[in-house]
């Protein structure tokens, strides 16, 4: 478990999207300061300005929240073919998805502070499983409510102890 956490900081949660109510409610009862992006752009602005725990990212948030995720946690350079290929180019069309283009700084910027912080994923069909990306793919979890609730999960994961070589969740 984080020693910040452990020390009784709340834990700051980025939600891009939307989220069961039941599950936002016990994350705020459990201690959680949730800050909410409404879409991907505003999310890729607040990474780049803001310390966050762990990112929450529901798959159909307005601008596809997993596409944010890859454009976010790609590797290298692969992530400027990502941007191009969703959201076009320089001087071409600025909206495609719905969603604007980031801002370069922006993505740089969330890119460098929020390498390793962990990226839950809730699932798309509403089912069972959710991700935990951390730097992908060596360090992806497919975790399921049943065995680890997705607010424990939420409140726990820790990027050193997911990177670590045990690889099990705090």
């Amino acid at each position: 478990m984080d020693r910040r956490f452990r020390a009784g900081r709340p834990r700051q949660v980025l939600l891009v999207g939307e989220l069961p109510a039941s599950e936002r409610l016990e994350l705020t009862e459990r201690g959680a300061v949730i800050t909410d992006a409404l879409d991907t752009h505003a999310a890729f602005e607040l990474l780049a300005s803001t310390d966050f725990d762990v990112v929450v990212v529901d798959p159909f948030a307005t601008g596809n929240g997993l596409d944010f995720v890859t454009a976010v946690k790609e590797g290298d350079d692969a992530h400027l073919h990502t941007v191009a290929t969703l959201y076009g180019s320089r001087g071409s069309t600025p909206f495609l998805r719905g969603a604007r283009l980031p801002n370069e700084e922006a993505l740089a910027a969330g890119r460098v502070r929020h390498r390793t912080t962990p990226f839950v994923v809730l699932p798309a069909d509403g089912g069972d499983q959710y991700a935990i990306v951390v730097v992908p793919p060596e360090a992806t979890f497919l975790k399921s409510r049943r065995l680890l609730p997705l607010a424990t999960a939420v409140l726990t994961v820790d990027a050193a102890t997911l990177l670590g070589t045990s690889g099990a969740m705090a």
